[in-house]
C-alpha cells in the first residue's frame, strides 16, 4: 500500500468515527471534479451537484457503516455514477408520469365533460391506490412516490425483479380499469 492509499485509509477511518474536518477535507478535494463526472451523465451542472450532494450527505449520514473496499476516489466516482444514473431514472419516471398525466386528461377531456384537472387525477389515483393489495401497494408506492427503481425495490423488499415488473403491471392495469382509461 503506497502513502497517498494510507493516507485515505485513514481518512474513511475518520469519517466513520464522525470526524468532520476529515470529511470536509474528502469533500473539498473531490467536490469539482464528481459534479463534471456526474455533468457528464446527467447534462446539467445543478443537477450533477445535486447528485454529487446527495453522494456526500449520504456518506455523512451513514458514515459509521462508511466502508471502502477499493480506493476512495474508485468508490466516490463510482457512487456518483450510480447516483446520476438513478437521477435520470427518476427524471425519465416524472417525465412518463407527466405525459401519462397529460395524455390521461387530454383522454378525459375528450370522453366525458366533467373537467379533472391533474392534482385530481392524482388524488384518484391515490384514493385508487389504497384498494392494492399490502405488497402490491408497497411496491407502487416505493416505485412512483419514492422514485426507487425496479431493482432497488426488489433489494428492499427481498423479492425478484421480475416479481416487482409484474406487481407494477398488475397494478396500473388495476387502475387503468378504475379510471375507465
Amino acid at each position: 500500500m503506497n502513502n497517498r492509499e494510507n493516507t485515505f485509509e485513514k481518512m474513511v477511518d475518520r469519517i466513520r468515527s464522525g470526524d468532520q474536518y476529515a470529511f470536509e477535507k474528502m469533500f473539498h478535494t473531490y467536490y469539482s471534479k464528481l459534479c463534471v463526472f456526474s455533468n457528464s451523465y446527467v447534462r446539467s451542472l445543478d443537477a450533477a451537484r445535486d447528485v454529487v450532494q446527495e453522494v456526500f450527505i449520504k456518506i455523512w449520514d451513514n458514515r459509521e457503516e462508511f466502508e471502502v473496499r477499493q480506493s476512495l476516489k474508485a468508490y466516490l466516482y463510482q457512487a456518483v455514477r450510480n447516483q446520476s444514473l438513478n437521477h435520470i431514472e427518476k427524471s425519465k419516471q416524472k417525465r412518463r408520469l407527466s405525459e401519462s398525466l397529460r395524455k390521461h386528461e387530454d383522454l378525459l377531456d375528450e370522453e366525458h365533460p366533467i373537467d379533472l384537472n391533474t392534482e385530481e387525477l392524482t388524488q384518484k389515483i391515490w384514493k385508487l391506490v389504497e384498494e392494492l393489495p399490502e405488497r402490491r401497494r408497497s411496491i407502487f408506492i416505493l416505485y412512483r412516490k419514492h422514485g426507487l427503481s425496479y431493482k432497488e425495490i426488489a433489494e428492499v423488499m427481498d423479492i425478484k425483479r421480475k416479481t416487482v415488473e409484474n406487481q407494477m403491471g398488475k397494478s396500473l392495469q388495476f387502475l387503468r380499469e378504475r379510471l375507465d382509461l
